[in-house]
C-alpha cells in the first residue's frame, strides 16, 4: 500500500522539525528579538529572565512536564504539551558564573549550555536588527559546530558551555 500525500508530509514535517532550545536573556526586549529572529533549524521553546525560575522550570521541562514560561515567551506558551529543549543559550547579561548557577539544577548537566564570546564593539556598530540577527547567527553556528543537529544525539561533557 503507497502511503498517501499526506502521510508523506506529515512525515517530512516530523523529519523537519527545529531543535528546541531555551534562552536565558535578562532584557525581554533582546529577549523577544532573539524568538523571533531565531530559526528554522532552531526554536525557542522556553524563556527565562532570572536564574531562580530557569532552576525551577528546566527540571519540571526535562522530565517531561508541561510547563508554561512566564516570561510568556517560546513556543511552550501557546502549545499544549511543552516540548524539552536540547540546548541553553544565555544571553550576555547574565554571568559565567550564574551559567553555573542554571546548570547545577536537576538535569542541567546534561544538555549544552552556550555563553556569548564578547566581541567589543559589536553592538555599538550595528543596527539592533542586525545586531540580534549576528547573535543568532553566531549561537546557531556554535550549535552545529559541536553537533547539535536534526537527527544527532549530542554527549555533553560535565562542566562545558560552548561559547559563541
Amino acid at each position: 500500500m503507497r502511503p498517501s500525500l499526506i502521510q508523506l508530509s506529515r512525515q517530512a514535517s516530523s523529519i523537519m522539525a527545529p531543535i528546541p532550545v531555551a534562552l536565558c536573556g535578562k532584557n525581554p526586549n533582546m529577549a523577544s528579538s532573539f524568538v523571533q529572529t531565531m530559526g528554522p533549524d532552531y526554536e525557542v521553546v522556553h524563556v527565562w529572565h532570572d536564574t531562580s525560575t530557569a532552576r525551577q522550570e528546566l527540571p519540571a521541562l526535562l522530565r517531561g512536564e508541561s510547563v508554561r514560561p512566564r516570561t510568556g515567551l517560546g513556543t511552550n506558551m501557546q502549545s499544549e504539551t511543552a516540548r524539552a529543549p536540547k540546548a541553553v543559550v544565555v544571553g550576555a547579561g547574565f554571568a559565567r558564573s550564574d551559567v553555573d548557577i542554571m546548570r547545577d539544577c536537576e538535569g542541567g548537566d546534561n544538555i549544552p549550555w552556550l555563553y556569548p564570546q564578547i566581541v567589543p564593539g559589536l553592538l555599538s556598530s550595528m543596527s539592533p536588527k542586525d545586531f540580534m540577527q549576528s547573535v543568532v547567527d553566531r549561537a546557531s553556528a556554535a550549535m552545529e559546530k559541536n553537533g547539535l543537529v536534526e537527527g544527532k544525539e549530542v554527549e555533553v561533557k560535565k562542566g562545558e558551555v560552548w561559547g559563541f
